[in-house]
């Protein structure tokens, strides 16, 4: 999900946005939905509903994000800000990929790319995504690693740095591994893991944890997977991301039967 820029909104808005965004930061979710929630009332501009659709969708309340965007989405489009709609359009495309509708999903991401005149790496990474879904890996990590090539490069007067943004590097660690060497996936997903658990941003982590997990698994290192995997269930838990909580106890409990089966010994019977 994409934060809209404040510029377009009053100084006022502005300041509720940011107070809002700090709420989110520390998860203070109810303190920080009575902010967003004063700062549409004070202005009608798209930036209070986008914001507000982030952080609703931070806590995986996809449906009242998906209300927030589609408010944000009519004043948007009445004004005709090309900024505001690609940033809407995108953040839709992220609400459906959670929801797992890849079609609706690609469908919005390729209007964000038809409302900016080049590319981001946030454009990429959606594009990236939703060819991963459509089970394309050569295309997903080339898209993966010209989001990170667009991140590695930035100019300001001291010349050229960059880092490449944690989600972006999560996604190249996961393609690398599939389709290479799962060991050389797990590096750059720890990296992402680090950067995230740094931010804060537990459901970030919880998803690297379950990505480690999968990589693990290839490497049929089944313990390192489980722990992985109960992890990501405890970033969950306390984000809180109950969507993607109840997807990892699922995915426990199925390595849990394979390890039975695993240990199960014929000659018993």
């Amino acid at each position: 999900m994409t934060n809209p820029e404040f510029k377009t909104a009053s100084s006022q808005v502005e300041w509720l946005l940011n107070w809002g965004s700090e709420l989110v930061r520390t998860r203070s979710w109810g303190e920080a939905d009575t902010v967003f929630q004063r700062a549409i009332k004070v202005d009608a501009s798209p930036a209070g509903c986008i914001a507000y659709a982030c952080a609703l969708a931070e806590q995986e309340r996809f449906n009242e994000a998906l209300c927030q965007l589609t408010s944000a989405l009519d004043i948007a489009q009445q004004s005709g800000e090309r900024g505001a709609l690609a940033t809407i359009y995108h953040n839709l495309a992220a609400v459906y990929r959670e929801l797992g509708d890849n079609d609706l999903a690609r469908r919005f991401q390729q209007r964000a790319i038809a409302m900016v005149d080049d590319c981001g790496p946030d454009e990429l990474l959606g594009l990236a995504n939703d060819a991963w879904r459509a089970e394309r890996l050569e295309m997903a990590e080339c898209l993966a690693g010209a989001a990170a090539d667009f991140d590695e490069v930035d100019f300001d007067e001291d010349g050229v740095h960059g880092e490449v943004n944690a989600e972006v590097e999560a996604t190249l660690g996961l393609l690398t591994g599939f389709l290479t060497d799962p060991r050389e996936g797990i590096r750059p997903l720890l990296r992402a893991y680090s950067r995230h658990k740094s931010a804060g941003e537990l459901r970030l982590m919880g998803n690297d944890l379950l990505n480690l997990s999968a990589l693990l698994g290839e490497l049929n290192r089944h313990r390192g997977e489980m722990a992985c995997v109960r992890r990501a269930i405890a970033c969950f838990d306390d984000a809180p991301a109950p969507i993607s909580a109840a997807k990892a106890r699922r995915l426990l409990n199925y390595l849990e039967r394979l390890r039975n089966l695993r240990q199960f010994d014929p000659s018993r019977n």
